[in-house]
């Protein structure tokens, strides 16, 4: 097939971005390729006519219009930008022209004249009359508006007779689309049988989805790209495939299935997430013919894409997709290994955006044309049970491509004398990468499989990995031992320059050659991309463990990260690294003190507004060596309670509040061994806030009077103004909604954040039974403010509280019957309770998520969806039960008695549902009960004609 030149045609200054995204677009599109000014290097032309003559060699323009006009070339008073458009227009060229809206910004100091500025506004309008152009407000509408546009041109120059129409025996209906290329490496071995497990899969299996799981480093990814590529669209692509793979053989008969398009999709590049997948899966799969931007609803989207893919033949592959897991979506995900922490139920392999896992759900539920890949380190829960998906685990190494792989690197052996090299070792491949270092090093018989039978059999108590670590340690001299057990001391990749204040080498040429062995020995990873040296996780725990004098080494990283550590500024993880890094080997060279102070004055508040809530615990619990029922290692009291106290917060957070109960049960008696008032009054009030959350209203009223009382008679105005707000939030559950007003008045007067009052001025309204419509237009009023206050604080936490409040007043405005445009509601509140929710999950902000999740099954509900509004409500209940949140269990019990009784008159449900609400609300007893939800239970038994239960 012949290759389609596009020339890209814009301003450079103001659209570098947008640019970027064109040429990502047409470069992703099979078949063309696209010409730029970027790539043009030195030449000795004359700028304006070499441009002028790379537009005539092309076969279509693509020109972005945006808000400047441009440089002109000397002696023309016609930008470059509208010369090149008009040798287009002359030849007689296609021309696909987008034009930037109003929410494009444009730098006040790229501004031009007035007089510029009227020459810029008679081309677009020029534009505007000879084009259909196409308007964009991000990269991203681009790169999808331009692809949408270029398939539709095709399609239309197949009509026309200008291009020969798609062949079925050679190529696809639609052309394959790359999103995120795939960078294969040299030698990629064999897999033949796993590919052919894939082509049968494929051809034959009759589940549209097939899960192909395996350990970091494994090769799924390489293993289904040479698969695609070579198996499935049978020839090689121009430009994919290179660095000598041309000759992988094709694993299938050409008289097989083939898919009328494939889309390849990768969850390792930055920022290609879910929404992002679904916006280029339309225009793709729709073969042009849908835009996204006119589906408003990101609910409908997943419908639209799912009823696209049941009467098309597509194959698309999510490739690394467990970065959509909650497991690998943390801040930190692009240094996370395959250590995870997992729970009980697997919550770590659910899906952080709602809208993936609804996805997923329907793909499997419905018989779809259609196959979806993923490729995944873990396997997603919502597809645990699923019969529409297949699992197949990647792990071990087919015995002829280990001999294979041996033989790629030039090892002599005979195929018997590789076999009975790699069988101790049960052909993992980690452990065959380092017995071809060892082997390829060996000092006596370099490349000869021979050497292998020197070494020892495995014992069987010992891991496979850990021992043939061991093997290849041993194999090294001692100053590459000791260089690369230094090296284990980071606990992430890192640069030449970093290394080379550990080198034991006295000459820098030593340490490089050293470096290249260690690298060729399999020891240690190079990224050549990033240009930074790194482990696998078992290779450097195993050669942390070999390091002598562990506390020396991590004092002089200590010193060296003390003076290279201070960010300008903070706006993600990344920025916090080496501060990180820092108290890491304060931590390792045992100077808890120190650690400490670093800890409190530049970690802990700044994590916190980033939500990281995880690695705060982790860090905090670094103080804590002889375990968290003691105070942690440090010398003064009030260190050890402000240590207890944020401890505690973050498990709160993190859905752990019986184990920040029993932390601050330590450190209060500290905080008044010390005297300090405030602290311990601080103390005290998150405690009763925490016991709000579990149903122990009695203690919560008596701590958080406590405070306001110890507050007020210190005049710490801000901390009492604290005191009085979760009062009054107490109060709101107990139904004394005059009392709840007074307490968040003070609060306010007193000084409390704008976003607060106006969050608990919504809170308030939320819970009032049966509100009328100018209380909602009230509560609408006021969380908006909310949002507005909140959606622009240096907190992570009230970003989400906001998004939550706003979105649960919309739903509650939708479900009034003397609303109108509810359609209108729950779109808006659509947007921003899956923002909610997927950063929350982010965070691991599980105090928020059961909240969120009742919202969602009621969202659901109005929109008759009522499955999936009763499996929100039990993933909302599983979270309540599970961390105790007794008042979300009395809510969640009400939705489904209510749901139960309106929707399938199952009265004995709704009777069983209602009377657990009615216990879960007592708490300790009228008032000190959730009075809102214990009305509503009782409310729905006397309907039942149920009698009331009697508690205590």
């Amino acid at each position: 097939m012949t290759t389609k030149n596009v020339f890209l045609s814009s301003t450079a200054k103001d659209l570098a971005e947008y640019r970027e995204a064109a040429y990502k677009a047409i470069e992703g599109l099979d078949g063309y390729h696209c010409v730029r000014m970027e790539d043009f290097g030195a030449r000795d032309d004359e700028s304006d006519e070499f441009c002028r003559t790379k537009v005539t060699e092309c076969d279509l323009l693509v020109g972005i219009v945006g808000h400047l006009y441009g440089s002109c070339p000397d002696g023309s008073d016609q930008s470059y930008t509208e010369r090149e458009y008009e040798v287009a227009v002359g030849a007689g060229m296609s021309r696909l022209m987008f034009v930037a809206t109003d929410a494009v910004p444009l730098t006040p100091s790229l501004r031009e004249s007035d007089k510029i500025y009227e020459k810029q506004q008679a081309f677009r309008k020029r534009v505007d009359e000879e084009r259909i152009r196409d308007t964009f407000d991000s990269p991203q509408e681009l790169g999808g508006n331009i692809r949408q546009a270029i398939h539709n041109w095709e399609r239309q120059q197949v009509k026309i007779g200008c291009l020969e129409a798609p062949q079925a025996e050679n190529v696809v209906p639609l052309p394959p689309y790359f999103a995120h290329p795939y960078p294969l490496q040299k030698n990629f071995t064999g897999r033949a049988k796993e590919r052919q497990m894939l082509t049968k899969w494929l051809t034959e299996g009759q589940e549209p989805i097939l899960a192909l799981i395996a350990m970091g480093g494994m090769g799924k990814s390489a293993l289904t790209w040479v698969w695609l590529n070579h198996d499935v669209l049978r020839r090689n692509l121009t430009g994919v495939l290179s660095d000598g793979n041309e000759d992988v053989e094709t694993c299938h008969e050409p008289d097989t299935f083939r898919p009328e398009g494939v889309l390849w999709w990768s969850f390792y590049e930055r920022e290609a997430d879910f929404i992002k997948f679904l916006d280029e899966a339309l225009v793709y799969v729709g073969d042009g013919s849908v835009n996204p931007s006119e589906i408003s609803s990101t609910y409908d989207k997943v419908r639209k894409l799912v009823s696209l893919l049941q009467v098309r033949q597509v194959l698309i592959i999510l490739d690394g997709f467990e970065r959509e897991l909650c497991a690998y979506a943390s801040l930190n995900a692009a240094y996370q290994g395959d250590e995870i922490e997992e729970d009980e139920k697997g919550d770590f392999r659910t899906c952080t955006e709602r809208y993936a896992a609804d996805f997923l759900r329907q793909m499997v539920a419905l018989p779809p044309k259609s196959r979806l890949l993923l490729t995944s380190r873990l396997f997603p829960r919502e597809l645990d049970g699923m019969a529409g998906c297949r699992r197949e685990n990647l792990d071990h190494l087919d015995h002829d491509d280990a001999v294979n792989f041996f033989r790629a690197h030039e090892i002599e052996g005979t195929r018997a004398q590789i076999q009975e090299a790699c069988d101790p070792y049960e052909y993992h491949p980690l452990a065959l990468r380092l017995l071809v270092g060892m082997i390829l090093n060996d000092p006596a018989h370099p490349k000869d499989v021979i050497v292998a039978s020197e070494y020892d059999p495995i014992p069987e108590l010992i891991p496979r990995e850990n021992h043939i670590f061991n093997l290849a340690y041993n194999a090294l001299r001692q100053d590459l031992q000791e260089l690369l057990s230094r090296l284990a001391a980071f606990r992430s990749s890192v640069d030449y320059n970093t290394v080379k204040i550990l080198s034991p080498f006295e000459e820098e040429r030593d340490l490089k050659m050293a470096l290249r062995e260690l690298v060729d020995r399999g020891l240690l990873l190079f990224d050549n991309e990033r240009v930074r040296y790194d482990f696998h996780r078992i290779v450097r725990s195993c050669a942390y463990e070999r390091l002598a004098n562990k506390e020396g080494i991590h004092i002089r990283l200590k010193d060296y990260f003390a003076t290279h550590a201070e960010p300008e500024s903070v706006e993600s993880l990344d920025d916090l690294l080496p501060l990180i890094e820092l108290y890491h080997h304060t931590i390792g060279a045992g100077q808890y003190d120190e650690a400490c102070n670093l800890l409190h004055q530049k970690l802990v508040k700044t994590l916190d507004g980033l939500g990281a809530y995880q690695i705060c615990i982790r860090l905090l619990g670094a103080l804590f060596p002889d375990g968290e029922d003691l105070p942690p290692r440090l010398n003064k009291e009030s260190d050890q309670s402000r240590t207890l106290n944020a401890l505690a917060v973050s498990y709160v957070h993190s859905g752990q509040s019986r184990r920040a109960t029993s932390l601050w049960e330590i450190a209060l008696p500290l905080e008044q061994t010390t005297g300090d008032t405030i602290n311990f009054a601080i103390g005290i009030g998150n405690l009763g806030h925490n016991q709000i959350r579990l149903g122990e209203l009695k203690s919560a009223e008596k701590n958080l009077q406590r405070k306001i009382e110890l507050c007020n008679k210190a005049k710490d105005n801000l901390q009492e103004a604290s005191g009085h707000l979760e009062f009054s939030h107490l109060m709101v559950h107990m139904g004394l909604y005059g009392r709840a007003v007074e307490e968040l008045n003070i609060a306010h007067k007193l000084g409390i954040d704008e976003w607060l009052f106006y969050a608990y001025q919504t809170f308030k309204i939320l819970l009032m039974p049966n509100p009328k419509l100018n209380a909602l237009n009230a509560g609408l009023k006021t969380a908006r403010n909310s949002f507005r206050y909140g959606n622009n604080h240096r907190f992570e936490y009230p970003k989400i509280y906001s998004e939550w409040l706003l979105g649960a007043m919309l739903v509650s405005f939708a479900s009034n019957k003397e609303t109108k445009t509810q359609n209108e509601w729950l779109v808006e509140a659509e947007n921003h309770l899956n923002v909610a929710l997927k950063r929350c999950k982010q965070v691991n902000l599980v105090e928020l998520e059961a909240n969120i999740l009742l919202t969602w099954a009621s969202w659901h509900y109005i929109k008759s969806d009522v499955k999936q509004a009763i499996q929100d409500a039990k993933e909302a209940l599983y979270i309540a039960d599970r961390y105790e949140y007794r008042l979300n269990q009395a809510e969640i019990h009400n939705f489904l008695a209510r749901l139960l009784l309106l929707d399938s008159g199952d009265t004995e449900g709704a009777k069983a549902h209602a009377e657990i609400a009615y216990e879960r609300a007592w708490c300790d007893g009228p008032p000190y009960c959730y009075k809102p939800a214990l009305e509503v239970a009782e409310a729905t038994l006397r309907e039942l004609g149920a009698e009331i239960p009697q508690i205590g």
